[in-house]
C-alpha cells in the first residue's frame, strides 16, 4: 500500500506483526483500564449521565424502544442508537453507574486503537504509537470515556469514518466503502447531523490544505447511501410516526438550530472558546499545536497526510466556533487528530536531533506547557488547602504528579530529548488520570448534593407511600436517584387538586421555598431533615428540606359556620 509519510526507513524493521500486537495491547489495555477506573463508586454526574441512564431505565420498563422518555415525558434531544448500546450493557453489568458507562469506556479504548492503526498509515509507526499514546491518557478523552453521554461513542464512529476515508484514498476497496457508510449511518443514529457536518468541515479543511481526495471517487454512492438508509431510516421514520413528526420538530428546531444561533442551558462562550478550552483540556498536548499545524502547513504539499491532519484539527474546529452554544466535548472527535498531528512534530524534531524551542513556535510551545502545568499543579494544590481532607489528599498527590510532570518534561525538552520527554508525560497523566478515577471522585462524591438527595426522597415516598413532587430543584440526577418518576411544577398553587387528591405529597425545598410555603400558609408541613451539599452545575453548596406536604388547612370557625348552616 502506498504511503505518504514514514519515521524512517529503519522503522519497516520496528513495524512486525509481534511489536504492532503488543503495542495495540498495551494502548487498548491501559486506556480501558483508565476509562473504567472508579466507574462503579461514583454516582452519575449532573445533568447529561442521568438523563440518559434514566431514559434508559424508563426504556426497558415500559418495553418502548422507539420513543425515549425521562421522568415519563418524551426526550427528543437525541437519535437512539446510545439508550440501545446503554440497554444491553446495564442488562449484562446491571443497573448502575459502572455499567451505564461501559459503552462510552469500550468506545474511547477502542477509539484509541483505530488511532493507533490510522496513525500508523498516516505518519509512520513511531508517530501513530505515540499519539495513540497520548490520546490514551488526555484528559478530554479519558473523562469523555468515563461518562454515560453520545460522545466518546460518536467519536469512535467519526475517527473510524476517518480511518476508511484516508485508506480509501489510497487504494480502492468496496469494504472500505461500506464500511464508511455504515459507520456514518451509526453516527448519525448517535447524535443526528453534527457526525456528517463534522466530517464534511473535516474534508473540505483538507482538501483546502492540500490533503488526499481520491477516496471521494471510490465511496460506491449509491450502494453507500441505500446501505446507511436501511440502517438509520427505519427508527427516524418510526419516531416520526409515533410522535406525528415532533421528534424532527424539536431535534431540529430546538436542538439544532437555536444552538446554532442561540446559548442553550447557559452553555455559551467567547470567541474562541474552543482553543482556550482545548489547552486546558487536552493538556500536556495541546502546547504543542500551533508549532505542529504550521510545522504540517509547511510541508503539506510534499505529504499529503499533514494536509488529512490539518483538515480534520482546523475544520472542525471553525465550524464549532461559529456555534452560538459550545461545550467542549463538541470538539472530541478532532482530538484524535490533534494527537496525531502532536506526535508527528515531536518524531520530526527527535529525527532532526534539535531542540523544540528553535523550531518556529516552539518557544511558544514550550512556554504554554510550562505555564498551563505550573497553572494546573499549584491550582489543584490551592484547592487540595480549601477541599475537606478526603478530597484534599487526592489534590495534593494530583498537584505533586502534574508539577513533577511540567519540570521533568521541561527539563528533557531543554536537553533535546523530545521523545524521552513525551514518553515521560505519558507515565504521569496515565497515573494522574487513573488517580482521578479510583480516589479523586470517589471521595469527592459524597459531597455532591443531588444523589443524596434522591436517595432520601425514594425512601421517604417508600415509607409514607406518597407521591414525590418537585419545584425548583429538579436535577436529573436527583430523578435517576429516586428510581420513579414524579411530578414537577412550577409554583405553590399549581399543586393544590394533587394534595388534596392524594392527601399528601413528599418533596425537597429550596430555602426560599420554604419560606414561600410557610408564608402561604394552607399546607401542614412537616420538615424532615436538611440536605447540605454541593451543586455541581450551579458550582455552589445548596441546602435541600426534605418535607412532607400535607392536605390543605381547614379554618376551624369556617367549619363552626357551616355546621350551624345545615343544622338550621
Amino acid at each position: 500500500m502506498a504511503s505518504f509519510a514514514t519515521d524512517n526507513p529503519g522503522d519497516a524493521a520496528a513495524d512486525s506483526l509481534k511489536i504492532r500486537l503488543r503495542q495495540g495491547l498495551i494502548v487498548f489495555g491501559i486506556a480501558l483500564a483508565l476509562n473504567l477506573a472508579g466507574n462503579g463508586r461514583v454516582s452519575l454526574w449532573d445533568r447529561d449521565e442521568p438523563r440518559y441512564a434514566t431514559s434508559v431505565r424508563e426504556m426497558k420498563a415500559s418495553g418502548d424502544y422507539i420513543v425515549p422518555t425521562f421522568n415519563s415525558e418524551p426526550r427528543y434531544h437525541k437519535p437512539v442508537l446510545i439508550y440501545w448500546l446503554m440497554a444491553l450493557s446495564t442488562s449484562l453489568l446491571g443497573d448502575n453507574p459502572f455499567g451505564a458507562r461501559l459503552v462510552s469506556s469500550l468506545a474511547g479504548a477502542v477509539t484509541c486503537l483505530i488511532c493507533l492503526s490510522l496513525g500508523r498509515r498516516l505518519i509512520g509507526p513511531k508517530a501513530g504509537y505515540l499519539g495513540a499514546l497520548a490520546l490514551m491518557c488526555a484528559p478530554i478523552m479519558v473523562i469523555e470515556s468515563k461518562l454515560a453521554t453520545t460522545d466518546a461513542t460518536l467519536t469512535l464512529f467519526l475517527v473510524g469514518c476517518q480511518f476508511c476515508l484516508w485508506e480509501l484514498s489510497q487504494r480502492e476497496s468496496k469494504r472500505l466503502a461500506i464500511g464508511f457508510w455504515v459507520l456514518l449511518a451509526l453516527a448519525f443514529l448517535t447524535k443526528g447531523p453534527i457526525g456528517p457536518a463534522i466530517l464534511l468541515v473535516a474534508g473540505l479543511g483538507s482538501w483546502l490544505c492540500g490533503g488526499p481526495t481520491a477516496y471521494l471517487k471510490r465511496l460506491h454512492w449509491k450502494l453507500g447511501t441505500a446501505v446507511a438508509l436501511a440502517i438509520a431510516g427505519p427508527w427516524f421514520l418510526a419516531v416520526g410516526i409515533r410522535t406525528d413528526w415532533e421528534f424532527f420538530r424539536e431535534a431540529i428546531g430546538t436542538h439544532i438550530l437555536k444552538r446554532a444561533v442561540s446559548t442553550l442551558e447557559d452553555h455559551g462562550g467567547f470567541p474562541g472558546y474552543y482553543l482556550l478550552a482545548t489547552l486546558a483540556a487536552f493538556h500536556p498536548w495541546s502546547s504543542l499545536l500551533p508549532a505542529g499545524i504550521l510545522a504540517a502547513w509547511s510541508r503539506r504539499k510534499s505529504n499529503p497526510a499533514l494536509g488529512f491532519l490539518i483538515g480534520w484539527v482546523v475544520g472542525p474546529l471553525i465550524l464549532l466556533e461559529l456555534i452560538k452554544t459550545k461545550l467542549i466535548h463538541y470538539y472530541l472527535p478532532s482530538i484524535p487528530g490533534c494527537a496525531l498531528l502532536i506526535a508527528w512534530l515531536l518524531v520530526q524534531v527527535d529525527r532532526d536531533v534539535v531542540n523544540l524551542r528553535r523550531w518556529p513556535l516552539g518557544r511558544v510551545a514550550t512556554g504554554l506547557f510550562v505555564g498551563v502545568g505550573l497553572a494546573c499543579s499549584v491550582g489543584t494544590l490551592a484547592g487540595a488547602f480549601t477541599a475537606p481532607l478526603a478530597v484534599g489528599l487526592p489534590c495534593a498527590l494530583i498537584a505533586v504528579l502534574i508539577g513533577v510532570g511540567t519540570l521533568f518534561g521541561f527539563d528533557a525538552i531543554h536537553r533535546g530529548a523530545t521523545l524521552r520527554a513525551a514518553h515521560g508525560l505519558v507515565v504521569v497523566w496515565s497515573v494522574v488520570m487513573f488517580v482521578v478515577g479510583v480516589w479523586l471522585a470517589p471521595a469527592a462524591d459524597p459531597y455532591r448534593i443531588s444523589q443524596r438527595a434522591g436517595e432520601r426522597l425514594r425512601d421517604l415516598v417508600k415509607h409514607e407511600g406518597v407521591v414525590p413532587v418537585l419545584f425548583e430543584y429538579k436535577e436529573p440526577g436527583m430523578i435517576y436517584a429516586m428510581e420513579q418518576s414524579a411530578h414537577q411544577y412550577r409554583d405553590i398553587t399549581s399543586v393544590y387538586d394533587l394534595i388534596r387528591r392524594d392527601g399528601a405529597v413528599a418533596t425537597l425545598l429550596t430555602k426560599k421555598e420554604l419560606l414561600q410555603f410557610r408564608k402561604h400558609g394552607k399546607f401542614e408541613m412537616e420538615n424532615l431533615e436538611t440536605i447540605h451539599g454541593f451543586n455541581v452545575n450551579k458550582g455552589e453548596t445548596q441546602a435541600l428540606s426534605l418535607t412532607l406536604l400535607r392536605g390543605p388547612r381547614v379554618d376551624a370557625d369556617l367549619v363552626r359556620a357551616g355546621q350551624e348552616t345545615l343544622v338550621k
